[in-house]
């Protein structure tokens, strides 16, 4: 199965000046953010943001990010990220009349990506791992990995619904799964760490450690 490192986005570079206009046309803050005052917020000029605005500056990825924040719409977080290879592009509005809607369809995911990962498990149970792929292998791998997509990008659109119908900000899910994560230990917090992990088990399976 073919990899590629390059990122996957239906915008290009040279738009970004347009996510950040969105932003700023639709904020999401609870007060009117000017040039100036938004400029202050994320210690630039308002002459910059204007001129970011406007497309006669593109920013560098950490300005924008601060830019779509300081604003906080949340569809433009997604365009940004989306962008630059890190999340999926937000859903069209129009099929997001309802938190009831998405939810909806986050159950249905749910029961996709259930049904796939149960043909998968069965697929790997009776398959000899010596045996090279096959097209059809690579198919129902795929056709999970797909699925799996379908299922970020649903519980993607709770969270933007959850914050524009009742103010309940997606930072706040993010922090308080990193926090019970950290003490559950479900993921590693220090590359060091991580390093000293795979030597470790490298040695437990008879390899040699780098």
């Amino acid at each position: 199965m073919g990899n590629s490192n390059e990122p996957i986005s239906l915008y290009s570079r040279s738009r970004i000046h347009d996510i950040c206009e969105y932003a700023f046309r639709h904020q999401r803050t609870g007060e009117q953010l000017t040039y100036e005052t938004l400029g202050k917020k994320i210690g630039r000029s308002a002459r910059w943001v204007s001129d970011v605005i406007n497309g006669r500056t593109t920013p560098m990825r950490e300005d924008a990010e601060d830019f779509v924040q300081a604003c906080g719409n949340h569809y433009a977080i997604r365009m940004l990220k989306h962008l630059y290879g890190d999340a999926p592009p937000p859903t069209d509005p129009r099929l997001m009349g309802s938190l009831t809607v998405s939810l909806n369809n986050l159950i249905k995911q749910c029961r996709d990506v259930i049904k796939e990962a149960e043909a998968v498990i069965e697929w790997e149970r009776t398959r000899r791992p010596w045996q090279p792929l096959t097209q059809d292998d690579e198919r129902i791998l795929t056709h999970l990995g797909k699925q799996i997509e379908d299922l970020f990008q649903a519980g993607d659109d709770v969270h933007i619904l959850m914050d524009e119908r009742y103010g309940i900000d997606p930072v706040i899910h993010q922090h308080n799964w990193l926090a019970e994560a950290r003490a559950m230990e479900i993921v590693v917090s220090d590359p060091r760490e991580l390093m000293r992990r795979e030597r470790q088990e490298a040695l437990m399976m008879g390899g040699t450690s780098r």
